[in-house]
């Protein structure tokens, strides 16, 4: 296998914490399932009910909806994360984080005693300013050329969590082994203590539960401020089958 290893950064990133109900406060890095999007994006695996889907199976999007799948990830993406085995890791690059608040304008459907179903919200989220991080994928080495080039032109906009958070990817190349670093990542099934992102994957087959992701423990994200250990084997594996 070889390590392919690229740079991600942007003006703002906005990784949604699951466990968060109003969903407003950006974790500090991505988890596995958002590394897997922004591959997809890249290489250009369409989600079922984008605009850039090619004939979607509309029977079975309606019969998902019923239960409850709304919005199903690429099939393509699932195939691939699964037939490639995704291993992956993130660290942080940048310089010291912080927060900040960004007004976003949306449309949030409700039901009121008027009748109306529907409201402009602002709704104010706290994202993370002037994002920096370092991605390895472990991939065998055809596959690791094919998505370098897809990185290095991209066949969707790549974003940083959210659509207006677009993405900036930088030296991509390819190594024999992940860098030495006591920055990368970590797994936890315990408390969260530090930078904690929801350690999420994407279910590789949906149809047997009607989940996308599955979120169990944290990814933690050691920083200057916190920095963690050497890691014999930083990567993670980034799916997950129901059932499991």
């Amino acid at each position: 296998m070889n390590i392919l290893i690229f740079e991600l950064a942007g003006e703002m990133a906005m990784w949604r914490n699951v466990y968060e109900p109003m969903g407003s406060y950006s974790c500090l890095g991505p988890a596995p399932s958002n590394l897997a999007g922004l591959i997809g994006a890249a290489v250009g695996f369409a989600a079922p009910r984008s605009v850039a889907a090619d004939h979607p199976d509309e029977k079975k999007l309606e019969q998902w909806n019923k239960a409850g799948l709304v919005w199903p990830v690429a099939s393509e993406l699932l195939q691939w994360e699964e037939s490639k085995d995704f291993q992956v890791a993130c660290r942080w690059i940048g310089k010291k984080f912080r927060r900040i608040s960004w007004n976003v304008n949306g449309y949030k459907y409700m039901n009121t005693k008027s009748g109306e179903e529907g409201n402009n919200l602002r709704l104010q989220q706290q994202v993370i300013l002037d994002p920096a991080y370092e991605v390895a994928v472990a991939l065998p080495a055809y596959e690791a050329e094919r998505v370098a080039a897809a990185l290095r032109k991209p066949a969707f906009p790549l974003c940083l969590g959210a659509s207006f958070c677009r993405a900036i990817v930088r030296n991509v190349r390819i190594e024999d082994a992940v860098p030495e670093s006591p920055f990368w990542a970590f797994r936890t099934d315990g408390g969260a203590l530090g930078e904690a992102t929801p350690f999420s994957r994407h279910i590789v087959n949906p149809g047997s539960c009607f989940e996308r992701i599955r979120s169990d423990g944290y990814w933690i994200y050691p920083t200057p401020d916190q920095p963690g250990v050497i890691a014999a084997e930083p990567l993670v594996r980034g799916w997950v089958r129901a059932g499991e």
